[in-house]
Formats: C-alpha cells, sequence, structure tokens
C-alpha cells in the first residue's frame, strides 16, 4: 500500500519519508517557539540574584529577579487586587516574607538568622514575562550575649526557592564571591567575607548614588531642563547649588524615617516638576528666579533619594553616617559628570545656532521650546503612566 502522505500530496516515497521524520521535530520546534505564557511560567525566566551586604548588627539580603517568581508561588499566589502601584499589599508582603525565610534558611553560631521584609518593589509598567522585583530582608546577626563565637563561625546558607520550577537557580553573592545553589544544596561563607568594612560600605553606597542618577531618567530630564535654558556656568552653578542642598536635607530627614511619604505620591510630586520646568522654559524668557524654585524641587527630588536609600537598608553606628556621606556624595558626583559632559556642549550647540540663524537656520530659542516640549512629555508621560496604576486591576 502506497504511504498516505504520498497519496495526499503527490509526493516521491523517498520525499514521504522525510516528511514522516521531519514532522516531528518540526512540531516540538513550534511548540517551543510558543510564548512562554502558554506555559504558565514552568519554568525560572532568570535565575534569582542574593546578594548579601553584612553590617555591624545585621545582614541585608537583596533579592532580585523575574517578578513572576515571587507572586506565582503555589499556594501563595499574589492576586492581581493584592497589587498596590509597584508593590504589594501587606497580607501579600507577609506570605512572600514567610516564603523566604521558609526556603532559605541561613544559619551560623547554631542560630538560624530570622529575615524582616524592608521592602520589595517591581516593574509594573512591562510586560509580566519580562517585569523585574527588587526586595530587601534584613537579617539581625546572632546577639554576642547568648554566643560570643557566633561571629566567628561561618555562616550556612541552605536555599529550597522555587523547588517547583524544573531549572531554578538561586545565584547568592558575598563578599565578591559568587555562588549557584540549586533547590537542596548549601553553601558556606566564609566569616571574614561577613565581617562589616567601613571603605566597602563607603564605596557601596557612593556607587549606588551615582547609578541613582544615571539610571534615572526622571531626575536626568529635571537636570537637563536646568542645563538648555542656563545663560553661563555662573548662573547653572547657583542653581545647582541650591538644588543640591535642599535635596540633601531631604534625603537624610527620610533615610532616617523623619518624614514618611507614599512612594507613589513622591514620584508624582517629581514628574509634576519635571513638567514644570520644562513648561516655565517654553513661556519664560527670564529665568533669574529659578535658583528659588529649583531649591524648592530640590527638597522634592530628595525625597526620593532617600525613598530609595532607605529601600536599600541602611547600616547602623558610625557607618550610617559614612553611608549617608557617600550615597549623597555619589548623586552629587553624577550630576557633576552629566552636568560637565552636556552644558558645554549646549553651549556650543546655542553658539553655531545663533551664527547659523542670521543665515535662516532654526534659532536656539526654537531649539529650546522644542527641547523643553519633549521634557514635558516625558514627563506627562511617566505621570498618566503612575496615575494608571492606582486603578483596579484590569481597568488600567
Amino acid at each position: 500500500m502506497k504511504n498516505i502522505n504520498n497519496l495526499a500530496i503527490g509526493l516521491s516515497p523517498v520525499h514521504g519519508v522525510w516528511i514522516n521524520r521531519a514532522f516531528p521535530a518540526l512540531l516540538l520546534t513550534l511548540l517551543f517557539l510558543l510564548p512562554v505564557g502558554v506555559f504558565a511560567h514552568v519554568i525560572q525566566v532568570e535565575p534569582v540574584a542574593i546578594v548579601l551586604r553584612p553590617q555591624e548588627t545585621f545582614i541585608t539580603a537583596e533579592f532580585s529577579g523575574n517578578v513572576q517568581d515571587i507572586t506565582q508561588i503555589p499556594g501563595s499566589i499574589v492576586e492581581p487586587q493584592e497589587r498596590t502601584g509597584d508593590t504589594f499589599t501587606e497580607s501579600a508582603r507577609e506570605r512572600i516574607e514567610s516564603y523566604i525565610n521558609e526556603k532559605l534558611v541561613i544559619e551560623q553560631g547554631g542560630a538560624i538568622l530570622t529575615g524582616k521584609l524592608s521592602d520589595v518593589r517591581y516593574d509594573d509598567n512591562v510586560d509580566p514575562a519580562k517585569a523585574k522585583f527588587r526586595m530587601s530582608l534584613r537579617y539581625p546577626r546572632p546577639e554576642s550575649s547568648q554566643n560570643p563565637d557566633a561571629a566567628k563561625q561561618p555562616m550556612r546558607i541552605t536555599s529550597t526557592l522555587f523547588s517547583y520550577l524544573p531549572n531554578a537557580i538561586a545565584t547568592v553573592n558575598v563578599g565578591g564571591y559568587q555562588r549557584n545553589l540549586r533547590p537542596g544544596e548549601s553553601t558556606e561563607v566564609d566569616p571574614s567575607d561577613l565581617a562589616a568594612n567601613l571603605f566597602t560600605n563607603i564605596g557601596n553606597f557612593m556607587y549606588l548614588g551615582m547609578m541613582h542618577i544615571f539610571q534615572g531618567p526622571d531626575h536626568l530630564a529635571f537636570i537637563f531642563g536646568l542645563l538648555i535654558v542656563a545663560p553661563n556656568f555662573r548662573t547653572l552653578i547657583k542653581v545647582l547649588t541650591g538644588f543640591t542642598i535642599s535635596h540633601s536635607v531631604s534625603l537624610v530627614l527620610v533615610s532616617l524615617g523623619k518624614i514618611e511619604l507614599p512612594m507613589l505620591w513622591i514620584e508624582l510630586f517629581v514628574y509634576a516638576t519635571i513638567m514644570y520646568v520644562g513648561v516655565e522654559n517654553i513661556w519664560r524668557k527670564d529665568f533669574k528666579h529659578r535658583i528659588w524654585y529649583a531649591t524648592a524641587f530640590g527638597f522634592i527630588h530628595g525625597l526620593a533619594f532617600g525613598s530609595n536609600l532607605r529601600e536599600i537598608g541602611l547600616p547602623e553606628g558610625n557607618a550610617l553616617f559614612w553611608s549617608l556621606l557617600s550615597f549623597n556624595l555619589g548623586v552629587e558626583f553624577a550630576q557633576v559628570i552629566v552636568c560637565a559632559i552636556l552644558f558645554p556642549l549646549l553651549m556650543r550647540w546655542k553658539a553655531d545656532s545663533e551664527k547659523r540663524a542670521r543665515h535662516g537656520a532654526m534659532r536656539w530659542e526654537t531649539v529650546t521650546k522644542a527641547a523643553s516640549l519633549l521634557i514635558v512629555a516625558a514627563g506627562g508621560y511617566w505621570m498618566i503612566e503612575k496615575l494608571l496604576t492606582l486603578l483596579p486591576a484590569g481597568k488600567a
């Protein structure tokens, strides 16, 4: 009897045999190309990274990874109504904290350390398959009164995180050394890697401060709005000095818990300042007063800086002062770098534009208005995007 495939499509037996063999492979290939969502997150999108940062009396563990890893835990799924803005409700946070403490066992000196969730955030404006989460837990060190030698003993870390995923990996980083743990695996950390180091803290917090500027398009947009209409370097220095002093004050107040505001509203205020700067650039011609509202707006931006610093977790004792100082210096250093690069380029562009304008080219005033319009649009977009997170799930 002739092969059915040959009768159906009129091919030779050789071709029919090739199709019979190739079809299963082709089908498997198509299945693998289906969207990941079809499989309801049965694999880990990326390893969960855990960075341990030792302090004098506690250890901060910073977690990051795909948000589905912490929202789709069997028996503890975070429902849509438990998402508020870019974080979760208290009940969802408690379940996540309980899961981490159960599945990531940290032991030192015969005592099991229990972590307290200090903050958890996630990207609320992208595809869930690509959204990241960032989470911090604080683990108090064993009390020296109960075990004086506890700090001298190695720390044992055992992970069974996300064991329901076939390819789950937790990447633990401490003291510059990285260890990949599959569910059920353990590792030991040398006590020397857990010693709180003042200079390491200073370097870490300065780096974090710099990254907060370089990776923050909202703050960069605000600074650019100040730069593009600054008439000269002297005026720019005055404006940035007022901005720096005020945001340094609010950064410290928020970091120490003296001011507490929801992060959502702080971000909305920041976006409003960006829009205001852009609008004023368009309709004003005299910016002599700018130092005063740059100072006022700096206080608002400092609230955002301080809130992010609290999420990271501050050390105690003498290291607290140095960490606050180094984070703030990192912010300032990044701002200086941005201004030192952009302002000379803008001044050169301005001079060239004024020369070309005599021959009918676009005037510098038109350039600043167009750029400022983009700043207003960016601030408005971020504000609307954030306001949409206030809508009930499914209506945004």
